[in-house]
């Protein structure tokens, strides 16, 4: 099931993330089996552009509403656990499907934790920089085993991948998608505008000048398109990561207890389903997990 608020964020946002994912080739395979608590997510093998691996956890909170309905970048992190599991299912799926026709998987990323910008974890941000880290996944065949599959087999166990993924996602999706397109009447707030005045200034003192977080990322965009290898173009997407992290944080004192209060109004408006997510999801994730030979991990600071 499509994520309508994904479509929500800013586009220089999402063209940061597509600078470091340019050029990847990667298998839907070749990721080691799941480490025990805490661990680190591997990445798959040639995966030169994702992020880094990056600690991780495992196990369903038993309260499940700040990872359906985030608040604040810490829970931002529950909520990529959520979907990073939901594009597994849909990877596994989608492997499994092109592995008992013995077609070999088409080179495509694996499945990522990707952030919220709308709700930015500027802990992680400003040590890990933006790239994106891989959901840790079982070993699969290599990418060069099988025949190339055709257009129909291709479609064929893509539905069937977007079937996996629609399985979890459609448990909380609808009321997730409203609560993060809800979050835009935040901007309006005069205490949130006023701090983002600041933006600009900050940001020049730090030597990136640009007047507004689209301007910024623009500023990513082009940089990380300059530098040349791997470890150059991570340790400049770090250093930019301080920067915004660094230069948000005003913003997102003032952004973050107005999305707790925000929240509370939402939650009672939206008891029932929010009860019924409750009652459904982790029930739901453990089939899955049973059904894929996958596990719900979370990324955690390290």
């Amino acid at each position: 099931m499509p994520r309508p608020a994904r479509r929500a964020r800013r586009p220089r946002r999402q063209a940061v993330l597509a600078v470091l994912l340019t050029g990847t080739a990667l298998a839907l395979s070749s990721a080691c089996s799941a480490p025990e608590r805490p661990a680190a997510a591997a990445a798959p093998e040639g995966a030169p552009a994702s992020g880094p691996a990056v600690p991780v956890s495992y196990g369903v909170p038993q309260d499940t509403t700040a990872m359906v309905l985030p608040a604040s970048g810490k829970d931002t992190r529950l909520t990529q656990g959520l979907d990073g599991f939901a594009n597994l299912a849909r990877t596994e799926a989608t492997r499994v499907c092109l592995a008992a026709a013995h077609a070999r998987a088409p080179a495509a990323p694996p499945a990522m934790f990707i952030r919220l910008f709308e709700i930015p974890d500027l802990e992680t941000v400003a040590r890990n920089g933006f790239a994106a880290a891989p959901v840790p996944s079982p070993g699969a065949a290599p990418a060069s085993a099988g025949a190339a599959p055709d257009a129909a087999l291709t479609d064929r166990c893509g539905r069937e991948g977007a079937a996996a993924a629609a399985e979890v996602q459609s448990v909380y999706g609808p009321l997730q998608s409203l609560w993060l397109t809800g979050l835009a009447q935040l901007e309006r707030e005069e205490s949130v505008v006023a701090a983002r005045k600041g933006l600009a200034a900050c940001l020049a003192g730090k030597g990136v000048r640009a007047a507004d977080e689209n301007q910024f990322f623009d500023h990513v965009d082009r940089t990380l398109q300059t530098v040349d290898g791997q470890e150059a173009m991570r340790a400049e997407d770090r250093r930019l990561g301080a920067v915004y992290a660094a230069c948000m944080e005003p913003v997102e004192a003032v952004r973050e207890p107005l999305r707790t209060k925000l929240r509370e109004r939402f939650a009672a408006d939206h008891q029932a389903d929010l009860a019924q997510i409750r009652a459904t999801l982790p029930q739901r994730i453990a089939v899955v997990e049973q059904r894929r030979g996958i596990r719900f991990s979370v990324p955690a600071p390290g």
